[in-house]
């Protein structure tokens, strides 16, 4: 299956579609989505969109003028577009795309009726064929389709074609839905030779035959059942179809000629992309499919295969061929590095890195205890190369302002690459980052993990940007193997009055003793035992030296703001204590708190190998022109069902006329009632044994569903 999250690795050179671009042309994005990229510019549009523009802002009235309803700002009324881009391209750690380093291009082809027509589309193709060779475009999405079913190569005559073909004679490959009918074939523009054909698989990668496909015009497999990935508002939705197939393989194209350029010198022709497909995996069950599932691995090592052998090229000095040499590959990457800092105050420092990372994050807590005054380690910059730091008190004490000075603190720290990954040991590594302004008082947000974790694993939470300079920090709570609960918190003083927006990293390790690198290393929590008095964690003889110690906070069972501080780390053990800041007050007593905590002996850059399983992508619209299902089960399980989670689908825009609900079993495992939303909602609510009256979908602005009506169907 496609690799989320675990780009191409060449020999310890990371592939991830860096330098070229991926247009999507389809309902237009979330241009300030944090999946996306950061806003350095500031100009309302995430970074990695580096070029957006509406074809259809209105619906076409005037056909002989087609630009007639365009304006300059793709902005997504639907969720389908933002999906579809971040699939291909989502920088996020958490949900990434296939290709995270590559820039994508919003090319808005619907109007905000979700209708869309082929003038609109020919003049997005013509920006694509006269803007691919500026904006280096490796790939073109076309998550549409026309409703109809082909299963022979199809031609519609000058419409787009002649720019579907260009584009293939430029080696801009096109990637296209192959449609979302119940039948066997593709719909146009999948049955265009000049067009790539993406149908769909599920997760034990049995053809979905709710969906189009076909023996010959079929080019390739892909997931297209739950689908987690960016919505138009800044979170994610869940969709299923072909639509959500074909990204992950226009995504595998800028890896594949992104390598392509770097091994061979030349990208590829679809032609040959055609064939590299073919190197896959196998459908589950249909052998006249083998090997056309995605597979990201399988597609680089292909390429690579396809470079001349360099042993008749390495001559020595004296004339005569040198053997070729053996060098294995490295599957390892760096990913981490970890030291620790024994001058910081109040005065910001610039910290450098061994190694020049892609998407690094910190963790940095906690401080040292030569200075009582509450503080806590404030993060001011990072980049690929080094990150600037420094110590931050509270602005008041006992109510009162004060100068901010601080002397000097120690801390470890321990840099990480976004991503899934696995220590050599077996240990596993989730890393990622959200950006939120949701504050302790208010509101929480809720991480879910990638990866499956067997244990509860052992979490660290740091902020990593300093948009709003008044004090805060990080609190955590309701730590599970599937997820946790984080929020800025403020000083005592000011904790209910809101906090500018920051982005949070946090890491989720497998608890128990390891080795990373040779480097011991203990991850563990106390047991709700921590209080304002020193508590000492005990090591054992596990490390020969005083290891680098982080940890934090996991329980919120005392309400008022706290972080940790320690003191005494010693290779046998480390004093901690919880520290209440005295903003408000001098009272510091604070309640029973878990700490979960990361001791590792050494120093310097520590490396891993990407986790190759999906991402944890979930559910529910289809895409293209036609209707849409909504799928909250399969033939094997129901979705959203982890008990008390509230894990629920939200449905907006259901279509009566056209619209599809798919649900898991029978229609007495189901009843509709009123949803948390209020009355211009229904739920969706399981009844069978064990599940009575979980809410597993809400369908909004609607109050007349019915379970026996045609657009509910049981599999």
């Amino acid at each position: 299956m496609a690799n989320y999250g675990v780009v191409f690795d060449n020999n310890g050179r990371r592939i991830d579609g860096t330098g070229y671009s991926i247009a999507v042309l389809d309902t237009g994005i979330d241009l300030d989505h944090p999946y996306f990229g950061p806003d350095l510019d500031r100009d309302g549009v995430a970074d990695k969109i580096v070029y957006h523009y509406d074809f259809a802002a209105t619906p076409l009235e005037n056909f002989s003028d087609p630009s007639s309803n365009d304006d300059n700002n793709a902005s997504d009324p639907n969720n389908h577009g933002s999906h579809v881009a971040s699939i291909a391209a989502s920088s996020n750690s958490t949900y990434p795309g296939i290709a995270p380093g590559a820039n994508i291009i919003a090319l808005k082809v619907f109007d905000n009726n979700n209708k869309a027509n082929f003038y609109d589309i020919e003049q997005a193709l013509q920006w694509v064929v006269n803007n691919s060779d500026r904006y280096n475009i490796a790939s073109v999405n076309m998550s549409i389709s026309n409703g109809r079913n082909y299963e022979i190569p199809w031609f519609l005559g000058g419409n787009i074609e002649d720019e579907l073909e260009t584009l293939a004679d430029k080696n801009v490959i096109v990637v296209s839905a192959a449609g979302n009918k119940k039948e066997y074939g593709v719909a146009y523009p999948a049955a265009s030779i000049n067009s790539l054909a993406i149908s769909a698989v599920n997760n034990q990668r049995e053809i979905v035959k709710s969906f189009q496909y076909h023996s010959n015009l079929t080019d390739a497999f892909a997931r297209g059942l739950n689908i987690k990935a960016a919505n138009r508002n800044g979170g994610t939705t869940t969709l299923s179809g072909t639509s959500m197939s074909a990204p992950q393989v226009a995504g595998a194209v800028a890896i594949a000629q992104q390598l392509a350029v770097q091994e061979l010198g030349r990208k590829l022709t679809l032609d040959e992309i055609r064939e590299l497909l073919k190197q896959g995996d196998d459908v589950v069950n249909n052998p006249e499919y083998a090997g056309k599932v995605l597979n990201i691995e399988k597609l680089g090592n292909a390429i690579l295969d396809m470079v001349p052998s360099r042993e008749t090229s390495q001559v020595s000095s004296n004339g005569f061929d040198n053997p070729p040499e053996n060098n294995p590959v490295n599957n390892d990457l760096i990913i981490a590095q970890i030291g620790q800092i024994t001058n910081l105050n109040h005065q910001n420092q610039t910290i450098n890195f061994d190694h020049n990372f892609i998407n690094p994050v910190i963790f940095a807590q906690p401080l040292s205890y030569n200075g009582a005054d509450p503080s806590t380690i404030r993060i001011t910059d990072i980049q690929s190369n080094n990150f600037s730091v420094e110590l931050q008190e509270t602005k008041l004490i006992n109510r009162n302002t004060h100068s901010g000075f601080h002397t000097t603190e120690s801390f470890s720290f321990l840099v990480l690459e976004q991503g899934v990954w696995e220590l050599a040991d077996g240990t596993i590594i989730e890393v990622g980052t959200i950006t939120t302004d949701a504050i302790t008082t208010s509101n929480w947000e809720t991480i879910n993990f990638n990866y499956d974790f067997s244990d509860t694993p052992v979490v660290l939470t740091q902020v990593q940007t300093d948009e709003d300079a008044t004090f805060v920090r990080t609190r955590q709570n309701n730590i599970t193997n599937s997820g946790f609960k984080v929020a800025l918190e403020k000083e005592e003083a000011y904790k209910s009055s809101g906090h500018g927006t920051e982005t949070i990293a946090w890491l989720a390790i497998s608890p128990g003793q390891g080795s990373w690198d040779g480097n011991d290393f203990i991850a563990g929590n106390t047991g709700d035992r921590v209080t304002h008095n020193w508590h000492t964690i005990n090591f054992g003889n596990n490390f020969s030296n005083a290891p680098k110690f982080l940890g934090n906070i996991t329980t919120f069972d005392g309400s008022d703001p706290s972080g940790l501080r320690y003191q005494n780390l010693t290779k046998g053990s480390v004093n901690i204590k919880i520290e209440e800041d005295t903003s408000n007050d001098s009272e510091t007593n604070h309640t029973t708190e878990n700490i979960n905590f990361l001791a590792i002996e050494g120093e310097g850059t520590l490396s891993g190998s990407g986790v190759t399983s999906l991402t944890g992508l979930s559910h529910s619209q289809l895409a293209g022109i036609n209707s849409d299902v909504f799928a909250l089960g399969n033939e094997t399980e129901s979705f959203y069902d982890n008990y008390g989670q509230q894990d629920y689908l939200e449905i907006s825009d259901f279509d009566v006329s056209q619209d599809i609900i798919q649900l898991h079993g029978e229609i007495d495992d189901y009843y509709l009632g009123t949803s948390p939303f209020g009355t211009d909602a229904q739920g969706i609510f399981l009844e069978n044994s064990g599940m009575q009256d979980e809410l597993i979908g809400v369908v909004k602005n609607t109050s007349n569903l019915d379970l026996n009506s045609n657009y509910f169907v049981f599999v």
